[in-house]
């Protein structure tokens, strides 16, 4: 029924909220429940359990980070840029449109190292599965020549792990001040110029 779903996505809403706030161990059923005007048997009829909840939060992630960006489906041949710009430019902007997924990247930066469920998660979404999408997209720019020929599991490593560092230091580390567009645009265009550098064949 449409209530029961819109039920469904309030606790997730009020759940994502609090676990940002004050971190999922910290944060009860009842304070979800509480948030949102439900009783406690009311979250427990859409959800059985607090881990329950959490991963529904982890498919709201995981249908974000695995959104596929216009790069990578023209690999630069139609856009007119390198497959690193394509990945890397778009992201200030859409982060910041996105303020739900900005407070999930602060519940996996803040919990991991004592929530196994969350550290399992990140291990396997965000780096082995990333890594590997990654490289195959490398692989495919190296057939299509527009990169150099290399280890792209190496290369997607390297890449990636830059990512997950600006967004830990822009929306983590710093996440009470204002974020400035340009100021990140700017950041990320030195980081695009380098990767370009060392790995096109050709001019795109």
């Amino acid at each position: 029924m449409e209530g029961e779903k819109d039920t469904r996505e309030k606790i997730i809403e009020a759940s994502i909220d609090l676990f940002s706030k004050n971190g999922f161990e910290r944060t009860s059923v009842r304070q979800i429940a509480a948030a949102i005007g439900l009783t406690e048997g009311s979250v427990y009829r859409h959800f059985t359990s607090k881990d329950d909840i959490l991963d529904e939060v982890f498919v709201y992630a995981q249908n974000f980070i695995h959104s596929p960006l216009p790069i990578e489906q023209t690999l630069g041949a139609l856009q007119g840029m390198s497959i690193f710009r394509g990945l890397l430019a778009p992201l200030p902007e859409i982060i910041m449109a996105e303020p739900t997924v900005v407070k999930i990247m602060q519940i996996i930066f803040h919990e991991m190292n004592h929530n196994e469920n969350i550290r399992h998660y990140y291990q396997k979404e965000y780096i082995e599965r990333g890594d590997n999408y990654i490289s195959e997209l490398f692989e495919k720019c190296i057939e299509k020549r527009t990169i150099r020929a290399c280890n792209t599991l190496a290369l997607a490593k390297v890449f990636n792990s830059y990512r997950a560092e600006w967004s830990f230091q822009n929306f983590v580390l710093q996440q009470d001040k204002p974020v400035e567009l340009s100021k990140l645009q700017e950041e990320l265009d030195v980081i695009i110029l380098f990767f370009e550098d060392m790995m096109l064949l050709k001019k795109i």
